[in-house]
């Protein structure tokens, strides 16, 4: 029989590695247990909220903003959120801040504190409408999403840094971890609204002027890219949000009360 050389079936010199699948698994692996350990804490995070008395939030963090300056505005915010506060469930003093900055934006911090600015207002015609944005407000610290979110962003600053070795390193996760932070945050805006029109309903007897600040801001919203990565819903939903929750409850639609002058400056 003559001799056929042949290729060997396997050569000890080639080895069988995958660099690039093998880098692509351990990625996945890696955002599968960062997004576990993530939904996993938030949910340990809100717990322990949810235990966390209000009088001792307020203890801890009443201290933490300076006093604001006195002004018509700032007197006429603080009353008009102790007015609407009667409607929440909001167990301390919620002492409301006015920065005279063309800032068309409104937020709450721990212990109670509002901020509001005067672009804010500027973007208002009614006292109704400026009374669903501190119902907002207000409805972020009854549900105590200030502190969920402070909370949530420790933990995914914990986690990227443990899991990589290094703070920097970190960035790689951002887009897949922010998109779970964006979706918690947009739903917690969604129920904001949805008890901000409850308060307004409570307080005046109907809901007219809520949908104000977001049709004022609808028409500068230029994006049409998807708002998976945002912490606010897009406008038009949360507008079609409001007019859905109005009809589901019979909410009705009145004359609105004007603001005073000194507030436009």
């Amino acid at each position: 029989m003559a001799y056929q050389p042949r290729l060997p079936k396997t050569n000890p010199n080639i080895g069988r590695q995958r660099p690039l699948q093998d880098l692509l698994l351990i990625g996945s692996a890696l955002l599968a247990l960062l997004f576990l350990l993530y939904w996993l804490l938030g949910l340990a995070i809100d717990k322990a909220i949810n235990q966390l008395s209000p009088e001792l939030e307020q203890q801890w963090f009443a201290n933490f903003a300076s006093k604001p300056e006195p002004s018509p505005q700032q007197a006429y915010l603080q009353q008009l959120t102790q007015d609407l506060q009667k409607c929440s469930t909001v167990p301390y003093p919620v002492n409301v801040h006015f920065i005279d900055k063309a800032i068309a934006n409104a937020g709450v911090m721990p212990g109670g504190t509002m901020l509001l600015y005067q672009g804010l207002l500027e973007k208002l015609d009614s006292e109704n409408a400026l009374a669903f944005v501190l119902a907002h407000e207000l409805a972020h610290l009854q549900h105590r999403d200030h502190l969920r979110g402070f909370g949530r962003a420790l933990v995914l600053a914990v986690l990227t840094s443990t899991l990589t070795g290094s703070s920097n390193a970190g960035q790689v996760f951002l887009p897949a971890t922010e998109l779970g932070m964006a979706q918690h945050s947009q739903q917690r805006e969604f129920a904001a609204d949805a008890t901000a029109l409850s308060l307004l309903q409570c307080y005046y007897g109907h809901t007219g002027g809520a949908e104000v600040f977001f049709q004022s801001m609808l028409q500068q919203e230029s994006s049409k890219l998807p708002s998976w990565f945002d912490s606010h819903p897009k406008l038009q939903l949360r507008l079609d949000a409001l007019q859905q929750q109005r009809q589901q409850h019979g909410y009705p639609l009145a004359a609105v009360t004007p603001l005073p002058l000194f507030t436009a400056q």
